[in-house]
């Protein structure tokens, strides 16, 4: 992105922040609404807000340069996210549910739940160090340039090998289309002129495999089409055989024909720019798609053109440093000398005005009070006051231990009174909460985040008032503020240096101060902030101490345990949001209509968000459960590509063959996955770790093997800011033990298929594979019908009914809805059915008790019901 464009985007990003800033604050000053619509209708506003500057900044800080507005811009995305992160968990405690719907906002914003997707793009991953990243990849980045070339070379091979296909295949079309035009007819189709005696023979090379068997054609001539010129054109006589000489009628003719051809031509134009305008509306409307086009190496690209910018940043906070150091050094040569002095004139002005007005020295500050600095600021004694002390008699021990004493009491006064303060608030909040009241102002002034903004917005408007940023187009730091920043630390640490030496002259006058009054001299004692002495905590001893990163990295690769996942994004999980639920409130304002897939994918999103470069809350553990292929593994996958991370499989197949070493074995991940972090660790059917009772055909895989360590070994290691996390997936979690709650600290269940998502299935996944030649009425008729089926099932039927030899006939033989209708009942033993209800019921049995909002809702559901009972 250009320099003026992120410029121009970061004042108008600006002018939103102070509006929101504006509106919180007389937001923090209203009273607590009695209505718990009305602070679900606040929090959700602002919630939509917030998405927005989320976007925007973070847009900004992946396209800003210059190092200490970079830093600025940082500390406003961060705050931004984990501000939105509090208000989503406020709107869930209102909802009692994972899922919130904020139509009504949605609508006055112009919106669409789509706009309250905050995934980032790879440019926000988490960015690992260089040295692992290149032990993960080969990085383009850092080759020379033969081992560029080597890597380009490999590269191309496939795409090579699959031009000379598509090219042995074109060739032998078009010979077998001469052919048969030969031998149609001759005379009238083709005029054929024998050039030359060639031998033709039409090969394959014997080691290239064939897509399409196809029927070799061998010719011993080459054979080539007349091109008709346009003289042969104009001896043709099309307009008739009497000559027409008078100039009226060759004019008539002339406009009779320019008549023709421009109805024609106006009647052609016009078809197809209704015919546009159709596909245009069928495409604004959802009825039509046009088939994506995807790059082979868009991520990858995409995470190179990631860490060219980061390179390039590093670089700019290497001579942010270096600059730093040079002005430093420069500084202390140039400055320090003067600094002392300066200091050092200052103290003795000091001695010399406490001696005349009171005949003696004030009592030089200690190094805990900072030395003189206190003089500075004016935090020493008056001469009044100092005069005053001077007749008093020296405090006893026992006057010096009561009036500490005191100091404590007092102390202890004012935390007892602050706690019950505090939990007089936290009582009033209570009652709110019970009534169904939320305290808006109060969680909106209590709110770290939020002031972490208004604070950086504040300096921002202070620092950076009188800089032109936008002539600053090299990305240069502010030489001034590096210069202020390091003469403050300089006087620092040289009014300690010069308080050492003062600190004797001082001595030396007291001792001659005591003589000149026949006093006995006592030096004072000097007291020094207590060092700090470092705890050292018992490391656990690293059984692979030895070992290299990239060793322990491929002995898991090799032993099957890390897997390389091909890319898959966010959009290939095919799902559509819930529109009705919020016109389903009850009189709680409830909703009372379950979530769509949709819903369940933002959910996902929104737990991943900690997984990237900002310190975001984010579950350690995730667990989604739902019938067999309805998309559980593959949304795994997606978060491992999505996240760049090494993705890591747990499960019973892959880790049995360790139980003779499983403690080595659990050192090994957790070290890797630390290192190489972001990582998912991946548990298939993880209700198998928990198994209540083991199907003697699965004893042999040792499924509990992991069961017990998950939350002592793997879990408990880990810390908030470990971009880690385990996820699993479950068609039979009714099959587990209790310990599969506590392994897995978030529950999602993902439901079945609803309309919307069904349509967009058939819609997509046909665009992709048979575009233009299905009726759009099939569409909605196949999603309707087939509605109840899981996506994996209707991703099947698309992939096995529209194979090879279907598409091929596709032209000759039309699409039949009914072809698709048939996978499921005929070509399949036995016939392949929707999950039953039965089924679903038990999901969200065992999803109620497992998730928190759910439980808590459940509760909500039962009260309601017992009190509308007793009424009764």
């Amino acid at each position: 992105m250009s320099f003026d464009l992120n410029h121009k985007f970061w004042v108008s990003t600006r002018k939103e922040i102070g509006q929101l800033i504006k509106k919180q604050n007389r937001l923090k000053k209203i009273d607590p609404p009695q209505e718990k619509a009305i602070s679900f209708k606040i929090f959700a506003e602002l919630y939509v807000l917030y998405v927005e500057l989320v976007e925007k900044l973070g847009f900004i800080y992946h396209n800003t340069f210059q190092v200490q507005k970079r830093a600025l811009v940082r500390v406003l995305v961060e705050s931004a996210t984990q501000q939105l992160m509090q208000l989503k968990e406020e709107l869930k405690d209102l909802e009692m549910s994972e899922y919130i719907y904020l139509d009504k906002a949605l609508i006055a914003r112009k919106l669409t739940p789509r706009d309250l997707v905050i995934w980032r793009s790879p440019q926000f991953l988490y960015r690992r160090p260089l040295d692992i990243q290149n032990i993960i990849t080969d990085n383009r980045l850092y080759m020379n340039e033969e081992e560029k070339e080597e890597k380009a070379a490999q590269d191309w091979v496939p795409v090579s090998e699959a031009v000379k296909l598509i090219q042995a295949h074109e060739r032998a079309r078009r010979a077998r289309v001469y052919k048969s035009n030969i031998k149609y007819d001759k005379k009238k189709f083709l005029k054929v002129h024998q050039r030359k005696k060639i031998n033709y023979k039409f090969t394959f090379k014997p080691d290239q495999a064939m897509s399409i068997p196809v029927k070799r054609t061998i010719f011993s001539a080459d054979f080539l089409k007349s091109d008709e010129s346009c003289e042969n054109l104009r001896r043709m006589d099309d307009v008739g055989e009497a000559a027409v000489d008078d100039v009226e009628a060759i004019n008539r003719i002339r406009n009779n024909a320019a008549i023709r051809i421009q109805c024609w031509w106006r009647g052609y134009r016009t078809r197809k720019i209704v015919k546009i305008r159709k596909r245009f509306k069928e495409e604004l409307y959802g009825m039509k798609k046009i088939r994506k086009l995807k790059r082979p190496n868009q991520n990858a690209n995409s995470i190179m053109e990631m860490y060219k910018k980061e390179m390039l940043k590093k670089k700019l906070d290497e001579d942010f440093i270096n600059l730093i150091n040079d002005e430093r050094t420069r500084l202390l040569q140039v400055r320090s000398p003067w600094m002392m002095e300066d200091i050092s004139d200052h103290i003795r002005a000091w001695f010399k005005e406490f001696y005349e007005k009171t005949g003696n020295f004030h009592p030089y500050p200690d190094p805990v009070k900072k030395g003189t600095v206190l003089v500075v600021i004016d935090e020493t004694m008056t001469p009044m006051e100092f005069q005053q002390t001077l007749g008093k008699k020296p405090m006893t021990k026992e006057e010096k231990k009561k009036l500490r004493d005191k100091e404590k009491k007092e102390k202890r006064k004012k935390k007892e009174k602050l706690k019950l303060i505090k939990m007089k608030e936290a009582k009033r909040r209570k009652k709110l909460r019970d009534a169904g009241i939320i305290d808006i102002g109060y969680e909106l002034t209590a709110s770290k985040p939020i002031e972490n903004i208004e604070e950086t917005m504040k300096k921002y408007a202070k620092d950076w008032r009188n800089v032109d940023e936008y002539l600053n187009k090299n990305h240069d730091p502010i030489k001034d503020w590096v210069t202020e920043e390091e003469l403050a630390k300089i006087h620092q640490e040289v009014r300690g240096l010069v308080d050492e030496y003062m600190r004797v002259e001082y001595e030396l006058l007291r001792e001659a101060l005591a003589k000149d009054n026949n006093e006995k001299y006592k030096a004072l004692k000097v007291k020094y902030p207590k060092k700090k002495k470092n705890k050292r905590k018992k490391k656990p001893k690293d059984m692979t101490g030895d070992r290299t990163l990239d060793s322990l990295y491929h002995e898991l690769k090799d032993g099957g345990i890390i897997e390389e996942v091909s890319h898959k994004d966010f959009d290939e999980f095919i799902a559509d949001f819930n529109f009705v639920a919020d016109d389903t409130r009850d009189e709680e304002d409830l909703t009372t209509l379950g979530p769509a897939k949709g819903d369940i994918k933002m959910v996902i999103q929104e737990s991943m968000l900690g997984m990237g470069e900002f310190d975001i809350p984010k579950p350690k553990s995730l667990l989604l459960i739902g019938p067999v292929n309805c998309g559980k593994k593959l949304m795994c996958q997606i978060i491992a590509s999505e996240l760049d991370a090494v993705f890591m499989n747990l499960s019973p197949e892959k880790t049995y063959k360790f139980a003779d070493d499983l403690k080595y074995f659990l050192h090994v991940i957790v070290k890797v996955a630390k290192a190489f972090q972001p990582t998912i660790m991946f548990f298939d059917e993880a209700h198998r770790l928990f198994w209540k009772k083991i199907p003697p055909e699965a004893v042999d895989i040792k499924p509990r093997l992991l069961g017990s360590s998950i939350a002592s070994k793997i879990l408990k290691p880990l810390k908030k800011n470990d971009k880690v996390v385990l996820v699993g997936t479950s068609s039979m979690p009714w099959a587990a033990k209790g310990g599969i709650k506590r392994a897995f600290q978030k529950v999602l269940l993902i439901p079945k298929c609803d309309y919307g998502t069904s349509f967009l299935l058939w819609l997509e996944l046909m665009t992709e594979n048979a575009p233009d030649d299905m009726a759009e009425y099939a569409y909605s008729a196949l999603a309707r019908v087939l509605q109840a089926y899981n996506s994996g099932d209707i991703n099947d039927n698309i992939n096995q009914t529209l194979n090879i030899d279907r598409k091929m006939r596709l032209k000759n033989e039309a699409l039949d809805p009914n072809e698709f209708l048939e996978y499921f009942l005929s070509k399949n033993e036995p016939p392949i059915f929707p999950p039953e209800e039965k089924l679903m019921v038990k999901f969200n049995k065992w999803f109620g008790k497992s998730n928190k909002l759910q439980k808590l809702r459940n509760s909500y559901m039962a009260q309601k019901l017992a009190k509308s009972k007793k009424k009764k």
